[in-house]
């Protein structure tokens, strides 16, 4: 089983090849705004560098977010075209579980944190066990000062990793409390998204044509079990909406004569 792997929720864009037996091929770049431009060149450099075309991949997987409103628009419609013209099931895994996974191994708790712009971020919170990581609070949008408070309540010590923990380290950081990651834990990867759906396709979790499989029963796409199929996790509007709405009110047009 072959799997592409296709990470755009964050400033960094990944791609990676690869399936049980192990990873193929990956690549990464920090593509600021361009996600869309990096995407493209960056997937035939993947097929070339894995001496094997996208016409044989048999699983498309992407990162379903929380993270970029633009960037993840790229990587979700890149996966479902994907999918549809090579005919194969898709798999969408959260960025937050994707950060999280890494650090199964850590004897705390861990704490995925993105940088949602806006002086906001978007968090949950996981227990690893070696074998993952089991997610004890659901997806949300917080200020970093509030987030540094929710963090301190836990007793066992919090391991902070992602770009939004960098970013606000200072805000985040409590000696024996807190610890925050460095920048080799900063972004969801590619490499990882392979290894986590692996998993999701072998226990039939998939998505394909508009319709999501569980456990091998197919419902509409949209909810099977609980879960969804590639539907972006944005959490709040696009800054740009956002900007819209914060404007003040223009004037009201009068008439000159009254």
């Amino acid at each position: 089983m072959i799997i592409l792997a296709i990470d755009t929720a964050t400033p960094q864009v990944s791609a990676a090849i690869g399936g049980t037996d192990g990873l193929l091929a990956s690549f990464s770049a920090a593509a600021g705004r361009r996600h869309a431009e990096t995407l493209a060149p960056g997937l035939a450099f993947l097929a070339g560098a894995a001496d094997m075309p996208l016409g044989n991949v048999d699983v498309v997987a992407v990162d379903l977010g929380p993270g970029l409103f633009t960037g993840l628009r790229v990587g979700v419609a890149t996966a479902q075209a994907l999918s549809s013209a090579l005919e194969v099931p898709a798999v969408g895994i959260g960025s937050l579980d994707l950060l999280a996974h890494p650090r199964r191994g850590e004897s705390r708790l861990v704490a995925a944190v993105v940088d949602a712009r806006r002086h906001e971020v978007f968090w949950a919170l996981y227990r690893p066990d070696q074998k993952g990581c089991t997610q004890l609070t659901a997806p949300a949008v917080i200020a970093p000062d509030a987030l540094a408070r929710e963090l301190a309540s836990v007793d066992d010590g919090v391991l902070a990793v992602g770009d939004g923990a960098v970013r606000y380290a200072d805000v985040l950081r409590q000696p024996g409390r807190i610890e925050v990651g460095g920048p080799a834990c900063a972004y969801p990867e590619a490499a990882t998204l392979v290894e986590l759906a692996a998993a999701e396709f072998a226990a039939g979790r998939t998505t394909t044509a508009g319709r999501t499989t569980t456990a091998g029963r197919t419902t509409t796409a949209g909810r099977t079990d609980g879960r969804t199929g590639l539907v972006p996790v944005y959490l709040r509007q696009a800054d740009v909406r956002i900007g819209w709405a914060q404007r003040e009110p223009a004037p009201a047009w009068t008439d000159s004569h009254g």
